[in-house]
């Protein structure tokens, strides 16, 4: 039989279909739903059952095998985000300020084609695979909302294991990241509302100034990473937007500010969220002001589970070769939701080369990000080979 990758290969022209069709019609956060009828067309023609979680968007597929083995589950995200595409791209999006610039697209379609890969031979797969295509993860709110609606009730057994997988520009096509460690960092996002006096812009001593106080505070913030964190942590926090005023005739009493914390070890992020209200504190009440902050934690990182590192290696080394698996971790420190269903099924989660070889190419969010098409059939065979080798566990044998 020809390797997965060979198929995926010989599969190419259509996935670029899939891919292209997919990267025109991109859609916000829970409003994928165009993206949901397109999928359930897909894998409906490739004999896969529909899973209904009573969810206006997002999908779920079940191939069932001829076995009784583990259930294996393959996840892809579907939005998209609120960025003008380039208007050099060879393929642009039909929906006016909005673009798969983040790849899920690309993700989507290694999942179909993974899925056309294994149905192919399900007589010879010895349990289940699952297909769960995720809205709403660039909000992070998709992948906790599918299992409030019971997704894994729904199923006709536990899950064993689940695999998903990222576009990385800064990697060329051939090359992947298999962490046996972190995949990626948790986020928390925070507001700070600062609170002064007003006053006439030609009389400071009568009024205290939110903005000093804001620009004091954004400089002190930085110290947590600097001064508070162990150089040897990985850590961010970020100031991300701040406003304050409306008219240059006086100084207004307000002011707000957003950012990001993003970690790796939960109790680092923990330890930035103390300093940050310790900092943010003590500088509002320096400027003679107050500040009222919120914590909003989103998703925690996502740490491959160990049972599953032969599996990954396995599959990594039959479709890109030992020399181009990477088992460092993620080149950013990009939060993925993927991590809460990685709370209740052991998972492993990969960084996939897309980027162009020879040319210096756009990271993901930039309206000039594009995939390598050649970087599908490496994503496809890769889904499908994880797959596998986490079903020959089920029965004693070593990965294939």
């Amino acid at each position: 039989m020809k390797s997965l990758f060979r198929q995926a290969e010989e599969g190419l022209p259509s996935f670029i279909q899939i891919l292209e069709r997919l990267h025109r019609r991109p859609e916000l956060s829970f409003h994928e739903f165009e993206t949901t009828r397109f999928l359930a067309e897909k894998v409906k023609s490739l004999g896969l059952e529909i899973v209904d979680l009573g969810m206006e968007t997002g999908l779920v597929g079940l191939l069932r095998g001829s076995g009784q083995g583990r259930i294996t589950a393959i996840r892809a995200d579907m939005d998209a985000i609120a960025v003008p595409e380039a208007e050099d791209h060879p393929v642009r999006s039909e929906m006016d300020g909005v673009m798969h610039a983040c790849g899920h697209d690309f993700h989507m379609t290694c999942a179909l084609g993974a899925a056309s890969l294994l149905s192919n031979q399900k007589e010879q797969l010895a349990g289940d695979v699952v297909f769960i295509f995720q809205p709403a993860e660039e909000v992070t709110r998709g992948a906790a909302r599918m299992l409030e609606h019971g997704l894994l009730d729904k199923l006709p057994g536990q899950v064993d294991a689940l695999f998903g997988l990222h576009a990385e520009p800064r990697l060329p096509t051939g090359q992947v990241i298999s962490s046996q460690g972190f995949a990626s960092a948790s986020k928390t996002n925070f507001r700070i509302r600062l609170r002064g006096t007003s006053g006439h812009g030609g009389a400071p001593q009568t009024y205290k100034d939110v903005i000093v106080a804001g620009a004091a505070m954004v400089n002190a913030l930085q110290t947590i990473v600097s001064r508070r964190s162990d150089p040897q942590k990985e850590l961010v926090c970020a100031i991300l937007t701040v406003k304050a005023g409306e008219t240059e005739y006086f100084v207004t009493d307000t002011m707000e500010m957003t950012g990001t914390i993003r970690a790796f070890d939960e109790a680092v992020a923990s330890r930035a969220e103390e300093d940050l209200v310790d900092i943010a504190g003590k500088t509002a009440a320096a400027h003679g002001c107050s500040c009222q902050i919120e914590i909003i934690r989103e998703v925690s990182s996502q740490l491959n589970h160990p049972s599953l590192f032969p599996v990954a290696a396995a599959a990594c080394h039959k479709v890109f070769g030992e020399a181009n698996t990477l088992t460092r971790g993620p080149l950013f420190m990009g939060a993925e939701d993927f991590s809460v269903f990685g709370q209740v099924i052991p998972s492993h989660f990969y960084w996939i080369g897309t980027g162009f070889p020879d040319r210096e190419n756009a990271y993901q969010h930039e309206a000039d990000f594009q995939i390598d098409p050649a970087a599908i059939p490496y994503g496809v065979a890769l889904l499908a080979e994880s797959v596998l080798g986490a079903m020959a566990l089920s029965d004693g044998r070593k990965c294939p």
